[in-house]
């Protein structure tokens, strides 16, 4: 996926100022027409939303896919943001055709449109580029289509993308696996978590080099990821070396184990011809169900990996259920 195919004068740092205005100015830098095209045609699929100008995850896109959507801390609202200066419920979204407006719920530090304080209870129209203050952080509204929605798509992927294997790196899982066990605890409802390590990884080094050890890592992800195991909303990253984890919203542990021996067997019995030579691959894995006495994610992240640690010790290529 190109980068840096568009820019804004005004880069994202320079949005620290509150009363920055609406009147950036694009353009597209060359490229071939091809490309220029298919980036064009997908904007066009793009539905309206806010990006994160200021705070965390920087540059994260909320699309706006509701009629009515809530902002706010809470992890139950439609779109979260991890920010203790913004209220539970701070603010509400909605949107009629393809006019989008927006109304602050008394929230404790107010909402700032373009630097001007919205009372609470009043809505307001949203024009391309607003920026929205809420409590410590900024948004950017785009409307639908926006080529700038890609743009922001784009260094979102660079950034959250392990170079080698094109997974999801370890920095974006551990965001995730966090936003996901509070959302999980707030509404009661299931998320378990899978991990893989590639047995006997550095036999494969040791024979094949590391360039046949990458084939392997190469390999393996693209099996895992065009398996049709994987739904939409999970998350399927690179924790490191050889070990991999998918974070599955909404599975019970039964299902991730499933889900894991369904994995297990693709991996053994897919062929790994690497310069004319077979290597032979298996992975042990791991799972775990979120608890209620699980306080955070870093004690579910444990759980999985002692599940995986005793497939291993059981013998490798097997599947273990956290208990």
């Amino acid at each position: 996926m190109p980068l840096g195919f568009y820019y804004t004068k005004k880069d994202m740092s320079e949005h620290d100022d509150d009363n920055q205005s609406s009147g950036d100015k694009t353009a597209i830098l060359g490229l071939d027409q091809e490309t220029i095209n298919r980036e064009l045609q997908k904007a066009k699929e793009q539905p309206a939303c806010l990006i994160l100008i200021r705070g965390t995850p920087q540059g994260h896109r909320y699309f706006i896919t509701e009629d009515e959507m809530i902002i706010g801390r809470d992890p139950s609202a439609d779109i979260s943001i991890p920010d203790q200066s913004i209220s539970r419920k701070h603010a509400k979204i909605s949107r009629e055709g393809g006019v989008v407006k927006i109304e602050d719920l008394g929230s404790s530090n107010g909402t700032d449109i373009n630097g001007k304080k919205l009372a609470a209870g009043h809505v307001s129209k949203l024009a391309k580029e607003d920026m929205i203050k809420l409590g410590n952080s900024i948004v950017k509204y785009l409307p639908a289509g926006e080529l700038e929605i890609v743009f922001y798509g784009n260094l979102n992927q660079a950034a959250n993308t392990d170079p080698l294997t094109r997974c999801f790196n370890k920095g974006y899982f551990l965001e995730a696996i966090d936003a996901e066990v509070k959302r999980a605890k707030a509404l009661s409802t299931s998320l378990s978590l899978i991990f893989f390590d590639l047995d006997h990884f550095k036999k494969v080094n040791d024979t094949h080099g590391h360039e046949g050890g990458d084939f392997v890592l190469k390999e393996f992800t693209n099996l895992v990821r065009n398996s049709g195991v994987i739904k939409p909303k999970e998350i399927f990253a690179r924790y490191g070396g050889e070990e991999f984890c998918l974070l599955m919203p909404g599975a019970t542990a039964q299902d991730a184990a499933k889900s894991a021996e369904t994995l297990r067997g693709k991996v053994q019995s897919h062929p790994y011809i690497y310069e004319g030579k077979s290597i032979p691959v298996t992975t042990s894995l791991g799972v775990a169900e979120l608890t209620t006495d699980m306080e955070n994610a870093s004690e579910f992240i444990k759980a999985a990996d002692k599940a995986l640690y005793e497939s291993k010790q059981g013998g490798r290529n097997r599947v273990t259920i956290a208990h």
